[in-house]
């Protein structure tokens, strides 16, 4: 039996969402599809998450009004059941947006719910 002596290197990246000290409320839900870690979500009209979606080219967003429910905490497959952060403070430039989609557009209807971006 002989031994591996080759040296190796080693690093991390670290997955930073999580931006400040705020208590953070957490719910579980149902996926409707599969979403990434860091995807502001809606609930479908099955009570389903469901990732935000853009209109037109311009990143307004259809969920500005109704329907936003937080940011997704995991990866999640469609069927499972999946963690969404309700409320805390995140950095803006880990957001897992659509195309055409900025998180200035999700700044206000987040901060509704007790969702502040950094």
């Amino acid at each position: 039996m002989s031994m591996d002596l080759e040296k190796k290197t080693f690093s991390t990246q670290p997955d930073y969402l999580i931006a400040g000290t705020a208590e953070i409320v957490t719910a579980a839900k149902e996926a409707a599809a599969a979403l990434k870690r860091g995807a502001p979500v809606v609930l479908d009209s099955s009570g389903k998450l469901a990732a935000v979606t853009v209109s037109g080219s311009t990143g307004n967003y259809k969920t500005e009004a109704t329907g936003l429910y937080g940011i997704l905490a995991e990866d999640v497959k469609s069927g499972e059941q999946g963690v969404v952060y309700l409320s805390g403070e995140f950095f803006a430039d880990a957001l897992v947006l659509p195309a055409n989609g900025s998180a200035a557009d999700l700044e206000v209807p987040f901060r509704a719910l007790g969702i502040f971006l950094k």
